[in-house]
């Protein structure tokens, strides 16, 4: 009995360590509590102790209600984890427990049962503990509340995210082994997924994030160093939680098993290896601090030492808190009174689900284009009301605030899709037998939610090219007098109401003459004469454009880059390349920071009004009679900044009647298309604009030069241009 007395003391003391340490609403540390009371019931499940056993009922009764958000106050926990120490204590000294424990009953939201209720109870001792509970094995269909839902689907959501983070760190980790702000960083999510997976009951999650948490407790205490093999585990580890997690969120949208039916076994089995071999060590670091910051005496230690040759299995704290060298109660009252005046600063956050914010977005739009059709209508126009207009000012500036609030709420660093990089470069270097250093700068660059989702595809495309065919073998490298590590360098920032992403590598770059070869057996250049080196380079963006010589697990299949180009111009965006022999290339995405709006020059022609999109122009003005020109097999030509460029008329295009026939009676943009450029003819330039973009519809949607609509001030629908369908139609395709 004073054995097991002992081992309830100690859990009860780790629990209060846990409850006051907890940050807010901590449900990994509330679930790590409600597993500690679960195996203090087990340890003394042989002692019928009335009042211990409805005090455990209670505590676990209200973490669940602080899990459910119910309550929030850790308070009532203290009150109950120092009752069930007084009850230890009495029965440690064999004395009866005087203590009236309703009050704190009460604060736990509970009451004493009456004897019928307590037969019940020992009848079924985990009813109420385990009610909140599911089983993974089973239907969620079938098992499932709505609270039950909600928690999953917030750890499900909260994990992925968490495990994202954990690639990224571990690649630093590997460079810098002994940082330990890193290995607490990675350590940390797996200790959530562990203690909220324990709660929601999902065993084989549980136990495979609590192996790979015992791995970096070890790294962290100094017990095993971060080596290669250790950061292969981990990765396994996070790839196999994700498939798992991920399982559970498809076992809860089709009703099926939580249980996405992977084995464990095999990789928990070669973690716990390293763990057992870690446990072999001797634990000499942690019993020298507690040696220098006099907590113990050398004779303490070297006899700590001793017992550990015998009990491999326990750690030199644990067997100095056994024999009374060092207590952990002090600490904890330490920790009590530090937190009752101890303040911080604590930056809340809402999550908020997607739809709704997408919602919100639109309805931000549709009050933009309310409040511009109210301002142009004709009666505020010829008002005099001074106090009118300006109340009419002062709701512009609120809408215009507004629109750009709920826009920047859709906006996320681009961070994570960087990051995920991190991976990919090192398994593509690995598998490519090359070693390639992944640099990153501005990954707090900020792009619109749906963008950055996009990007991923073209991004990864472009990375295993950059890696595959642009860097070389290390030995390759030292011959041409580099470094035998290639870098690839991954760029984000703002340019002009844009974002730009740029991927350079410092390896061989694009081989000019082997594309043209290529170029030319596929027949898709006749004359290389008339190519600029930016058309040359921007061929690899053809279907099934490839110059490898040999197939890999990389790449060389001849698909991939122009995936790229559709990806990116249905961003809206363009991508260009620059490459230097020898030194390496560098392709340049440049995307519109949202797809919600579109910023424009809004042009008129005839009775019809467009939006050009801003990107693509490059100047707009009234040409002189002697620019224009017609050349034989090209059409109609405006001369300017010494180049003819094709003139493209908009109404003859869509079959409307513009005002101006002559060109130098009206005016033209030069636009630009992939480093192609021409002229549209207008009659008017109506202003520069930011519009929100409006689909079409199914019936009109895929028109050919125009990518959506806007509605106007007027009411009226403008129709956005879209450069790639109007250079195609232009040359009658």
């Amino acid at each position: 009995m004073p054995d097991l007395i002992d081992k309830a003391d100690k859990i009860l003391e780790e629990i209060a360590l846990g409850i006051v340490t907890m940050e807010g609403e901590d449900i990994a540390a509330l679930g790590d509590i409600l597993n500690s009371l679960a195996e203090l019931e087990n340890e003394l499940d042989a002692i019928a102790h009335r009042d211990f056993s409805s005090l455990t009922l209670a505590t676990k009764g209200y973490i669940e209600k602080m899990i459910m958000r119910e309550v929030d106050d850790p308070g009532p926990l203290e009150d109950a984890i120092a009752g069930l120490q007084v009850i230890c204590r009495s029965i440690r000294n064999q004395e009866d427990h005087t203590e009236d424990i309703a009050p704190v009953l009460a604060k736990l939201g509970h009451r004493l049962p009456d004897e019928k209720e307590e037969t019940e109870m020992k009848n079924s001792p985990d009813q109420a503990g385990d009610e909140n509970r599911v089983d993974e094995t089973k239907s969620s269909e079938q098992e499932l509340t709505d609270d039950d839902r909600e928690i999953i689907a917030d750890f499900v959501m909260e994990s992925l995210e968490s495990l994202g983070t954990i690639e990224v760190n571990l690649m630093d980790l590997e460079q810098d082994p002994d940082d330990l702000d890193t290995i607490n960083t990675i350590f940390r999510p797996f200790h959530t997924i562990k203690g909220v997976s324990a709660f929601i009951n999902l065993e084989k999650i549980n136990k495979l994030a609590h192996s790979t948490e015992n791995l970096l407790d070890k790294a962290r205490n100094g017990e095993i160093r971060i080596e290669n093999g250790v950061v292969d585990l981990i990765l396994e580890s996070t790839d196999m939680l994700k498939n798992m997690i991920q399982g559970v969120q498809e076992g809860m949208e089709k009703g099926t098993s939580l249980d996405s039916g992977h084995d464990i076994a095999p990789l928990k089995e070669r973690i716990d290896g390293i763990l057992t071999l870690a446990d072999q060590m001797k634990d000499k670091p942690v019993g020298e601090i507690l040696l220098k910051e006099g907590a113990i005496t050398d004779s303490d230690l070297e006899e700590a030492l001793e017992k550990q040759k015998k009990e491999p299995d326990k750690r030199i704290g644990e067997i100095l808190m056994a024999k009374n060298k060092v207590a952990s109660k002090e600490v904890v009252s330490a920790l009590r009174e530090q937190k009752r005046f101890r303040s911080r600063h604590i930056e809340l956050q809402v999550k908020v689900d997607t739809k709704k914010l997408d919602n919100l977005v639109d309805l931000t739009g549709e009050l933009v284009i309310a409040q511009s059709m109210l301002r142009q209508n004709r009666s505020l126009v010829l008002t005099d009301d001074q106090e009118f207009l300006q109340n009419l000012g002062q709701l512009n500036q609120i809408t215009s605030a507004l629109q750009t609030t709920a826009m920047s709420m859709r906006m996320v660093p681009i961070k994570n899709t960087f990051h995920k990089m991190v991976r990919l470069v090192r398994d593509l270097a690995k598998n490519s037998n090359k070693m390639v250093n992944l640099v990153m700068s501005g990954e707090d660059t900020e792009i619109d939610r749906n963008v950055v989702e996009e990007l991923y595809d073209p991004m990864v495309h472009m990375i295993r090219n950059s890696v595959d065919h642009g860097i070389e073998s290390p030995d390759e490298r030292e011959r041409a007098g580099k470094s035998q590590k290639g870098t690839v360098m991954l760029r984000a920032y703002h340019k002009g109401g844009n974002i730009v992403v740029e991927i350079e590598d410092d390896g061989k770059g694009l081989d000019r003459e082997r594309i043209l070869e290529k170029a030319k057996s596929s027949n898709l250049v006749t004359d290389e004469s008339k190519m600029t080196e930016s058309e040359i380079f921007n061929m690899i963006f053809q279907p099934g454009f490839s110059t490898a010589k040999e197939v890999t697990d990389v790449s060389g299949r001849g698909v991939g880059m122009d995936v790229v180009k559709k990806s990116i111009e249905k961003l809206r965006g363009r991508v260009e390349i620059k490459s230097r022999p020898g030194q390496g290339s560098t392709f340049i995405i440049s995307l519109p920071l949202t797809l919600a709006i579109i910023e424009g020059m809004l042009v008129r022609v005839g009775q019809e009004k467009y939006v050009i999109p801003a990107l693509a122009i490059l100047e707009s003005f009234r040409p002189e009679r002697g620019q224009y020109s017609t050349v034989e097999g090209k059409g109609e030509m405006i001369l300017t900044r010494g180049h003819l460029l094709p003139l493209i008329r908009l109404d003859r295009l869509f079959g409307i009647q513009a005002d101006s026939v002559n060109p130098w009676n009206g005016l033209v943009v030069a636009v630009e298309y992939e480093n192609e450029r021409m002229c549209l003819m207008l009659d008017e330039l109506l202003g520069k604009e930011e519009v929100v973009i409006k689909s079409l519809g199914g019936g009109i949607k895929d028109v050919q030069g125009i990518t959506g609509g806007a509605i106007l001030g007027d009411g009226r629908v403008g129709l956005i241009l879209d450069m790639a369908g109007i250079f195609q139609l232009a040359k009658g395709g």
